[in-house]
């Protein structure tokens, strides 16, 4: 008997009442078990909800997930109770994927066009396989994916492979500058975990941790704890923007861009010369250090340079090297600059000199990878390697390129002319669920399914400094939920493609080996008498987790990165007019990355610190645009090497002088009715400066000149300022004394126009009609 996937599941919960143990389960049983009643046709109408436990790829670090399912449509989604990334929490950016699910601008169907000039049309998916075959028996290809830490990555390099063709990661600001700096320090492979939870004093750099750096849910969780009533935490944050990570912090230390290496090294001077570290601390510091070289960051000296004033800047140190155990890290705009590996490294290495490696309130090392095939890391390849690509597909090189997640359009500078490259491509086959600038270049474009109707893993990184396994299951399909929308996965299709040359026939497929691997191992959070009962428990928990499972505390290493690098390099501006020269902070936004730049729930989400919504705005010192007459709403040109930019001002006190922070995620001309030409796109701009020792875009290295267009906007934001109207006075109903009733009052008559509102006679009393004028002939007077 063939068995729906409702009724598979529903099986499987009723065994796994009784057969699988949860280890620390905190899912409630009746969530489990009334998925799919057995007993009950597919297609029945039910008012009981269900609830889904999986993952969304796509996301931010692996998240667990619980998807309510009702009538056979997604209606809400909330945190995994019991996943140990992000406790029962999740991000507004996980509500906004509803709205991708049900999007009414959603590719509906295949799309092709012969050549670069002509239309794309709709076409089937006979006709696009038909396509497909055509083009992929080429003998250059590349495929292009967003990062990916499961197994849609894995697909994604293994077709590659198979096919002679190459592999890319995107991502437009992190090009692995925070992967190197970690294994240049603590020799790991994966991120550490970062035990804020359990620190007496937190030091972040550039990382708006609490908003949107790496893994913002699980970070803010463990801001929670750190805060708690029994255990109130210190935060020490160093950035040039006020993010809400600045915002929430005790200490502020607001460093000119570049120089946060330099606050780093600052304080283990201090740490070093106030004997805040023990001998053997100071000597697994110093011993990889060249003789002499911290005199060269005396917090005299680095005050002067940074714009940390002095008194803050050791407060900070004496604060970090002395209230233990403390936690260092650091990310974000510290290491997008051409020393940005230096800048992450010198911070991450503090953590050595407070002996926090390996220990409660400090930094975890990770444990690699449980499933063989993946690395448990993911990051995107360098901005000098894509450019050495894109390079090859503009000279025509390169025949075929398969896109999927990532906007490149949108993503790269203008520098290095994408759009212009893949028109010299002949074949450019895009898989997206909403159009998007990329995707308008594209020969062939294909629907996607959405992470609701995917079977895949993702393994989180950071993981929660033990093995970690999300596992990622259809919660809906497009039958159930009535939706006109004929779309494939992504790796279900290179799969299909690739006839078994991968290894595999379905994304499924991998899914169930993953797990029948877990359970061969006889460890972790889910236990059962075969491998069946075990997949089932995992996907119904959500994923598999190994408290036991541990890395091991590495050795430090830093012997390449400590030099005496004292000044940032930034872009020219000399050439670009009048105006006053600022560094662009580029920061992400409610849009993440532009990724759910087509959702309105994305653009309606008001920023933390300026609650600006839908549109770009630019957050400038109050001095700096008081020296060029810009007020709140100026529409004012924003001019790099690269192109320029406008934006509505926003002057803010909690902006660091000589610098301009501006969201990213806008100036889409793709991208669904609520996406398309609405804001500019910072990115285009950035200047191609890049770390001297990955090659990533330095996007913080970027210098503009800011001049006021003369034409204004109002800003569209929740916070305040809602302008006052000059009205008549009001005519008060009733007039209440204080320990009156209303019965009380209205026979006191406390104001003479009440008299107004009860009878004519009453009106004569006081000579005024209703109308509040004089009756002629009344002795009245005003």
């Amino acid at each position: 008997m063939k068995l729906t996937r409702r009724e598979f599941l529903a099986l499987s919960g009723k065994a796994t009442a009784g057969a699988v143990i949860f280890a620390a389960c905190g899912i409630p049983e009746r969530e489990l078990i009334i998925q799919s009643p057995i007993d009950l046709p597919e297609d029945l109408v039910k008012g009981e909800d269900a609830w889904f436990a999986t993952v969304n790829p796509d996301g931010r670090n692996g998240d667990g997930l619980i998807v309510r399912v009702m009538q056979g449509r997604a209606k809400k989604i909330a945190g995994n109770i019991d996943h140990p990334i992000n406790i029962g929490k999740h991000s507004p950016s996980d509500d906004a994927e509803l709205q991708i699910l049900y999007h009414p601008d959603r590719l509906a169907t295949p799309h092709f066009r012969r050549t670069h000039d002509g239309q794309l049309s709709p076409i089937n998916w006979a006709q696009a396989e038909s396509r497909l075959a055509d083009v992929l028996n080429t003998s250059s290809m590349t495929v292009v994916t967003n990062p990916q830490r499961g197994h849609l990555g894995w697909v994604a390099r293994r077709f590659a492979e198979v096919r002679g063709g190459k592999y890319m990661a995107f991502d437009p600001l992190e090009q692995g500058v925070l992967h190197t700096a970690v294994k240049n320090v603590f020799d790991a492979d994966v991120l550490p975990d970062l035990d804020i939870a359990h620190a007496s004093t937190v030091l972040s750099f550039g990382a708006d941790w609490m908003r949107s750096w790496v893994s913002p849910t699980r970070y803010s969780v463990q801001y929670g704890h750190l805060r708690d009533a029994d255990h109130r935490g210190y935060l020490i944050h160093g950035e040039s923007r006020m993010s809400q990570t600045a915002a929430s912090a005790d200490v502020w230390l607001p460093t000119k861009p570049g120089t946060e290496g330099d606050v780093a090294l600052a304080i283990a001077y201090v740490i070093i010369d106030e004997g805040l570290a023990s001998a053997s601390e100071v000597d697994a510091f110093t011993s990889s250090l060249p003789a002499g070289i911290l005199n060269a960051y005396r917090p005299g000296d680095v005050a002067n340079r940074s714009g940390v004033p002095l008194e803050m800047l050791l407060k900070a140190a004496k604060r970090f090297g002395d209230s233990r155990p403390s936690v260092a890290f650091g990310g974000g705009s510290a290491g997008a600059h051409v020393h940005g590996t230096f800048n992450l490294s010198a911070i991450y290495a503090l953590n050595t000199l407070v002996g926090a490696v390996g220990s409660e309130g400090g930094v975890k090392i990770n444990p690699a990878s449980p499933v063989a095939d993946l690395t448990g890391s993911a990051t995107a390849d360098s901005f000098e390697a894509w450019e050495e690509e894109i390079a090859h597909w503009r000279a025509g090189n390169v025949e075929t390129v398969i896109i999927r997640g990532a906007d490149l359009v949108h993503g790269l500078p203008d520098s290095v002319r994408v759009a212009e490259a893949l028109r010299q491509v002949p074949n450019v086959v895009v898989f997206g669920k909403i159009m998007d600038d990329t995707m308008a270049e594209a020969t062939i474009a294909l629907p996607e399914t959405t992470f609701f109707e995917e079977w895949g893993t993702d393994i989180p990184e950071p993981a929660p400094g033990y093995q970690t396994v999300g596992f990622q299951q259809p919660v809906i399909s497009a039958a159930d939920s009535g939706m006109a929308v004929e779309a494939r996965g992504f790796g279900d299709e290179l799969l299909r493609i690739a006839g078994g040359e991968i290894g595999a026939g379905s994304m499924r497929e991998l899914v169930e080996r993953t797990a029948s691997d877990l359970y061969t191992t006889g460890r972790g959070s889910v236990s059962a008498p075969n491998a069946t009962l075990f997949r089932n428990g995992a996907l119904q928990r959500g994923g598999w987790w190994d408290t036991g499972s541990t890395g091991s505390s590495q050795s430090f290493s830093f012997p390449n990165f400590i030099r005496g690098k004292t000044e940032a390099e930034f872009s020219d501006t000399s050439g670009l007019g009048l105006g006053i020269d600022l560094t662009l902070i580029p920061f992400v936004s409610s849009l993440d990355n532009g990724r759910l730049a087509a959702t309105p729930w994305a653009q309606q989400l008001p920023d933390s610190i300026s609650s600006a919504t839908w549109t770009t705005w630019a957050e400038i010192n109050k001095d700096d645009a008081a020296s060029i007459e810009v007020g709140e709403g100026d529409i004012i040109f924003i001019k790099s090497v690269v192109g320029e930019i406008e934006a509505i001002a926003y002057p803010h006190p909690g902006v660091a002088p000589g610098t301009v922070g501006v969201p990213i995620g806008y100036g889409k001309k793709e991208g669904g009715r609520w996406a398309e030409d609405r804001g500019e796109n910072i990115l285009s701009i950035l200047a191609d400066h890049k770390d001297e020792e990955t090659g990533a875009l330095a996007w913080a290295a970027t210098r503009v000149k800011i001049q006021k267009t003369g034409r204004r906007m109002k800003l569209p934001k929740f916070e305040g300022t809602v302008e006052a109207f000059p009205i008549e006075p009001g005519v008060p109903v009733l007039v209440v004394a204080p320990g009156e009733t209303a019965h009380e009052a209205e026979e006191a008559n406390h104001h003479e126009y009440q008299q107004l509102f009860k009878n004519d006679d009453s009106r004569a009393e006081i000579g005024r009609d209703r109308f509040g004028e004089p009756i002629e002939g009344s002795d009245s007077h005003d």
